[in-house]
Formats: structure tokens, sequence, C-alpha cells
């Protein structure tokens, strides 16, 4: 089945693409998500208008990931995780959490521009690229530093096991059940 795309997607086609898919692909995911139409006569004109806007935007937003990758050039994170005595992580560090720790510096970066072909298992230093643009790539880097547990942020503070027993059974406490 020939459709367009009407939105970018990553591997597959850029907005105003004719292409053609397998019939189940298209009714099953690109037309109830309104990711592309069937390719008409009329629908193959709305297609070069759409070309022509995806090239203009295009350009702009090379230029502004241009400016971005200058800001990212050189850029190191530093990222704390619950990690064991051999430097494994409990958890991982994904994309996700990168794109957060990010934002949080007031840098916006979409999670799907962060290439991370696995996520981050270890503590140490790791290089990540960033595709800003299909053109325009950059590397930053992660640094994932073991989180520091001591013995008083560990355990919660709580009343030993034994008082609330002790409690439940003197029939001078209100409420206790005898």
């Amino acid at each position: 089945m020939r459709v367009i795309f009407l939105q970018n997607i990553k591997g597959v086609a850029q907005i105003g693409d004719i292409k053609n898919v397998s019939d189940g692909y298209a009714r099953n995911f690109l037309f109830p998500k309104n990711l592309a139409k069937p390719a008409t006569a009329e629908a193959e004109k709305q297609a070069e208008i759409l070309k022509k806007k995806r090239e203009l935007e295009d350009l702009s937003n090379k230029e502004s990931a241009i400016e971005v990758a200058k800001i990212l050039e050189g850029f190191v994170m530093e990222l704390t995780e619950d990690a064991n005595e051999e430097g494994h992580l409990y958890g991982s560090v994904n994309a996700k959490i990168i794109s957060e720790a990010l934002a949080k510096k007031k840098i916006k970066i979409k999670e799907d521009l962060i290439n991370l072909p696995e996520p981050i298992k270890t503590i140490g230093e790791h290089e990540v690229e960033i595709e800003l643009h299909p053109e325009v790539k950059t590397k930053i880097k992660i640094n994932v530093l073991k989180l520091k547990i001591t013995a008083t942020t560990n355990r919660p503070n709580r009343k030993a096991p034994h008082s609330r027993a002790r409690k439940m059974s003197d029939p001078s406490v209100v409420g206790a059940d005898n």
C-alpha cells in the first residue's frame, strides 16, 4: 500500500515521503496514529507541499542544532547512582534519565535524540552521542558516580518492634485491644 507520511518516523520516513508499506502496518499502526494517509492523486500534491515545508524547517533546525552543538561540546555531566562494590549499578542510566538530568541544567533535549545503544550499567565516565539533526551530532560525557550511603540515611527512624506489642497488651493504653 502506498502511503504519504505526515510525521517523521526515525528510520522509516520523513514528512511528505511517499513509500510502499505493508497493508497491516498502514492500517494498524500508521493510520490510527495519524502518522500517514493513503497516497491518492490529490494527496500526492499535498505531499510536495509538505516536502518543501520540511526542507525549509530542516535548514532552520540545522542552524539551531549547530548552535546547541557548540554549547554541548565538551560538556560533562555527573550523575550519582546506587552501585555495588565492584562498580556495577543496581539499576541503569538510560536516555530518559540523561534527558531529565539535562533538563535540570536548563538544556532541553528529547530522549529520542540521545543515541545510547544500551543503558549504562557501570560507574565511570561514558561518552554519549546526541543527534540534534540528521547532519549535526555531538558527544557529551556522562560521569556516573557511586551514591554514598551512610548508616543513618539507609535505615528509617523506627521504634523497636516490641514496643507496639507492649502497648497492645497494656490495659492503661486507650484503644488497645484486650
